[in-house]
């Protein structure tokens, strides 16, 4: 997942490198954008296809692992809470995932976090208002995806090395974003590198994206009740992207002072606010199930019944693990 997004968000480098070279094809039937178009589809449709053929979409079904190896695999995801093959939509857990806060926490703080990630559409356009011009403007923005890369692999690093620090990193990973808006804000107009490097740090704002969205699974279990959740967040996720474009109203041109204002508050504050309240939240809920697991209150199995073809049932002990429960049925979790 760290691997994924990290080389996700540094996209601006090959896409900018990708453009640069776009520029300079000159022919009397296409138009420079239009081989960039042409080019990064049929990247992705190849690639689309080597996809398809050769990713399994679960352990079960991996032709490149022995049948040890696909056991082992299995057993590597169980802590996961939802097993591999949990798909039936359950009534209970979807209705447990829209009453649980936490569930709500998330989901703000994906709408408001995105509402600084919408303005990476606009960079182009900011950094050529800088005086630059469209081919060094190109460039240029493969900064943004070399700050992206670097500050999720740095923080994926520091996510492996320690140990409950998800809400801090992601504090710290706010500190750009803020920087950001207070460059763009104060600096003169004459001082373009100093604004250019306002935009490239605000580059770091996928870190708390990514990282919130582990905790959110992390923290759901429960196949419905994990999908659910997770569905809110990339929800909260569009609407952030749809709305933050509109803060770039052209009355506001060229320094659009306005909002940067908005973007520090909203995109900055607030959702460090809202990781704050879940740290506060989630700790106390975990020092009480602590408590209750120190009094012998919660149970480590589960029963499963079966009713067999001559009726009668059989009673399995299993792990809690093995179920599917969510995070507030199993207070093992």
């Amino acid at each position: 997942m760290p691997i994924m997004w990290s080389i996700g968000n540094s996209s601006p480098i090959t896409s900018g490198l990708l453009s640069y070279g776009a520029l300079h094809i000159h022919t009397s039937h296409f138009a420079s954008w239009q081989w960039l178009m042409f080019l990064c589809g049929v990247v992705t449709v190849v690639f689309g296809i080597f996809v398809y053929l050769m990713l399994p979409d679960s352990p079960l079904y991996a032709h490149f692992l022995t049948p040890e190896e696909r056991a082992q695999a299995i057993l590597r995801i169980k802590s996961n809470h939802s097993g591999i093959e949990q798909k039936h939509f359950k009534k209970e857990q979807f209705i447990e995932a829209i009453k649980d806060p936490k569930t709500w926490l998330f989901t703000g703080h994906a709408l408001t976090q995105e509402m600084a990630n919408g303005t990476t559409n606009q960079y182009s356009l900011l950094i050529n208002s800088f005086g630059f011009t469209v081919l060094q403007t190109t460039l240029l923005g493969t900064v943004t995806g070399a700050v992206s890369f670097i500050s999720l692999a740095s923080a994926a690093i520091v996510l492996y090395y320690t140990k409950d620090c998800r809400a801090w990193i992601s504090l710290f990973a706010y500190v750009p974003t803020a920087l950001s808006s207070i460059l763009l804000l104060g600096l003169p107009s004459n001082n373009r590198w100093g604004l250019i490097t306002g935009i490239w740090i605000r580059s770091a704002v996928g870190v708390p994206y990514a990282v919130v969205m582990i905790w959110a699974a992390n923290a759901s279990a429960g196949h419905t009740k994990k999908t659910t959740v997770i569905a809110l967040y990339h929800v909260a996720y569009g609407l952030g992207n749809i709305i933050s474009p509109q803060l770039f109203r052209p009355q506001w041109k060229p320094r659009y002072r306005p909002t940067w204002i908005i973007l520090l508050v909203i995109a900055a504050i607030v959702p460090a606010i809202i990781v704050l309240t879940l740290r506060i939240y989630l700790d106390r809920e975990n020092k009480r199930r602590d408590k209750m697991e120190g009094q012998n209150h919660i149970e480590d199995n589960g029963i499963i019944e079966t009713v067999n073809v001559d009726g009668t049932m059989d009673r399995q002990v299993v792990d809690s693990n093995q179920l599917d429960l969510t995070d507030r049925q199993n207070l093992k979790l």
